[in-house]
């Protein structure tokens, strides 16, 4: 008896190295998708910057010095310019509101106090009717404790301009020291400056003095 032939299956074509990368890039790229799908909303933390530029307008305030007549009193206050953390346009201008601006620095002692003491206050009491409260986080560095300052100043209800790297604006208010306020009158003049610690209660006084009240 004759035995019949028995076929053999094809041998198997063996993926090419180029396929298999080819294959693999693919996986990656899927993993990636679902990852960025999945982590959407994260994205606008891609956004957070803790320096932004900043445009300066109008004359420098001089140094100012504590204990000392402030030569600044009776100066047209610089103009800013600027951004929050995440982009958002934020100026100073003399546009006829009287100004607390606060100048903050995230590795100061006393500015974490002061933002500490103001948050609570400024949620119970909100800001004087007809005055502005609006800060500057400026002297960034990476190197020094609680950094960055966008994650410490999150629930911070104040306005914030997040300052250049060779802290511009700080240099433009004559900046000695921190925390630092310069109090701006109905004209756009510096009514007067701190350097140190403002309890909350003081610092609802002056504005409510600017205010006219």
């Amino acid at each position: 008896m004759s035995r019949k032939a028995v076929k053999k299956a094809p041998p198997r074509k063996r993926r090419s190295r180029r396929t298999a990368i080819l294959i693999g890039a693919a996986v990656i790229a899927a993993a990636a998708l679902v990852a960025l799908l999945t982590t959407g909303s994260d994205s606008q933390g891609e956004n957070i910057k803790q320096t932004r530029p900043v445009t300066i307008t109008g004359q420098a305030l001089p140094t100012y010095q504590s204990g000392m007549p402030d030569p600044a009193a009776g100066m047209v206050a610089p103009e800013i310019i600027g951004a929050t953390f995440d982009g958002t346009p934020l100026s100073i201008t003399n546009d006829g509101t009287p100004k607390a601006i606060i100048l903050l620095a995230h590795w100061c002692p006393h500015c974490q106090t002061e933002v500490q003491e103001l948050t609570p206050w400024i949620a119970e009491n909100g800001v004087p009717e007809g005055v502005e409260i609006v800060a500057i986080s400026t002297s960034v560095n990476a190197a020094k404790p609680n950094y960055p300052p966008s994650k410490w100043l999150t629930d911070w209800p104040v306005p914030t301009i997040a300052d250049d790297t060779n802290s511009s604006s700080a240099r433009a208010f004559g900046l000695s020291g921190f925390p630092f306020i310069v109090f701006v009158d109905t004209d756009g003049k510096v009514v007067g400056r701190s350097e140190g610690s403002v309890a909350p209660e003081t610092l609802y006084q002056i504005l409510d003095q600017l205010a006219g009240r």
